[in-house]
This record gives structure tokens, C-alpha cells and sequence, in this order.
């Protein structure tokens, strides 16, 4: 395998057992959105690029038990998770490798469908990643890819603090990755050489009181990974005011479901390539 710093950046959310449970608890808070952007068909074989700890796997392998499944990552600790999860699932069958989706070591035409999920918005080289994607696909096959744009995250009514916190996050973000990648998509993909590109932009909306359990959930999962980055961004904050806006941010967020007015929106994007 090549040098992953060319084609990765560092990921930003880590590979401690609290980030491996939250990407666990991420697949299945949005299990609904991410099976929508799948075709999978018995007996094709499916490599997820960027499968961290098994949970996209995971759910895949549950509901198509006749696929074959393979996935990849960067990191030795999350392939070592992935496997003990896995397993535990029954799906030991699951072929799972230590490697750099830019050097993919499978031969060309090895696989019917590539998937990915929130692993273009940590790439250096998105498009490196996505050559190496066209040539393990097999003609015909096709490639499905789950991203956001952290920037649509928008609440109600509007907080200052908490907009002034979310403003922080996505500027940490991008000193790591792209908060906005989600829009890049199908430039990406036809550039990469994919045929028939789409791009779907779906909205996620919750509101109280009626949804107020949704809002929570939801706030609990963002939280989930904007939190741990709390001493970052108040230190990059330029100045004392808004480092207090941001801690008040955080807390208002949380706080958000209790809000009979409250609600949040996200959009979210689907994308689907094919080769020809």
C-alpha cells in the first residue's frame, strides 16, 4: 500500500472506542437514508471503501446475506473492530483489508458495486480515490455514495450562539477535511470517468413537540461528534466573546428538543455513478 497522507487527510474524528460506537450508533440512526442509496443483487460482490468500523457493512450484510462483502480502511484499529463486529453478527465472511483507496488491491472489474459513506469529505485526493473505485468496477457496475454539506444544518428559531458554534465546527471542519462535500459529487464523479451520474439531495427535517423525540435523537447524534471537538474550537476562537458564544452553542443545541418552536434541517446527498 502506498503512503495514505497523499490521498487522507487525518480524520478528524479518531478511532477511540467512544468515535467506534458512535459510527455504530450513526449507521443505525440513519439505517432508512443510507439503504436508499444501494442496488444490490444476490451473489454481487460490494466493496465499501472507507468502512471504518463495519457498520454500513454491517447493515448491508444483514439485509442481502447473499453478497459478498468486502471493505477497506486506513486504519489497522478500525479494520480490527470491524472484524470482531462483524463476526459477532455472523457475518465472518466478510473479506476486510488494511489499505489506501487510492492503491485498491483488488483486479480490475473485480467488484459489481463501491460504496461510500461520509469518506469523501476526509479525502485529500477524492478523485484518486474514485479512479481507483472505476477500475475495480466491473462494466455496468456502479458506485453509491452517501455524503452532506455541514453548512445546511440549520435550526429554528434562530440562536446566534449556537449559529456562531456550528460557524466554529465547519471552519474546524475544513482545516481537516470539506464540511461541504456533499454538492462536489457529481463533479467529482464525472470527472473521475463515471457514466449516468446523479446527485439527490435529500432534506432531513424534525420539529417539536410532535417530533420532539426525533429532535432530540438527532441533536444527541451531531453532538455526538461536534462535542469532543469542544477545545478546538473554543482555543481557535479569536476572541473571549466568542469563545463563550460557542460554549453557549453547545449547550443550546442540546437543549433544542425541550423547545416547543424547535426544529433542524440537514440536507443530505445521494450519489450514484455508473461505468460504462
Amino acid at each position: 500500500m502506498g503512503d495514505s497522507a497523499m490521498h487522507e487527510r487525518s480524520y478528524i474524528h479518531g478511532t477511540s472506542p467512544r468515535e467506534q460506537q458512535r459510527l455504530i450508533h450513526q449507521a443505525g440512526q440513519l439505517s432508512e437514508l443510507l439503504a436508499s442509496n444501494l442496488e444490490l443483487h444476490p451473489g454481487e460482490r460490494l466493496l465499501e471503501i472507507g468502512c471504518g468500523v463495519g457498520a454500513v457493512l454491517a447493515q448491508i450484510g444483514l439485509e442481502h446475506p447473499e453478497a459478498r462483502l468486502s471493505g477497506i480502511d486506513i486504519s489497522p484499529e478500525q479494520i480490527e473492530a470491524a472484524q470482531q463486529y462483524l463476526n459477532g453478527l455472523g457475518l465472518n465472511q466478510t473479506e476486510l483489508l488494511v489499505g489506501d483507496g487510492a492503491e485498491l488491491p483488488w483486479s480490475d472489474g473485480a467488484m459489481d458495486r463501491v460504496r461510500m459513506v461520509w469518506v469523501v469529505e476526509h479525502l485529500q485526493d477524492p478523485l484518486a480515490v474514485l479512479r481507483e473505485a472505476l477500475r475495480v468496477l466491473r462494466p455496468g457496475g456502479t458506485i453509491h455514495i452517501t455524503e452532506t454539506d455541514y453548512a445546511s444544518l440549520q435550526v429554528s428559531p434562530p440562536d446566534p450562539a449556537i449559529a456562531v458554534m456550528l460557524s466554529a465546527f465547519i471552519a474546524h471542519f475544513n482545516r481537516h477535511g470539506n464540511a461541504h462535500a456533499g454538492p462536489t459529487l457529481g463533479p467529482l464523479l464525472e470527472q473521475a470517468g463515471f457514466a449516468q451520474v446523479s446527485n439527490q439531495m435529500v432534506g432531513i427535517h424534525y420539529w417539536c413537540p410532535s417530533q420532539q423525540g426525533a429532535v432530540e435523537n438527532f441533536c444527541r447524534y451531531l453532538l455526538a461528534f461536534i462535542e469532543p471537538e469542544r477545545d478546538d474550537l473554543v482555543a481557535a476562537a479569536p476572541d473571549a466573546n466568542n469563545a463563550a458564544l460557542i460554549e453557549a452553542g453547545l449547550e443550546r443545541f442540546a437543549e433544542l428538543s425541550k423547545r416547543a418552536d424547535g426544529s433542524l434541517s440537514i440536507s443530505g446527498y445521494q450519489a450514484l455513478g455508473l461505468k460504462l
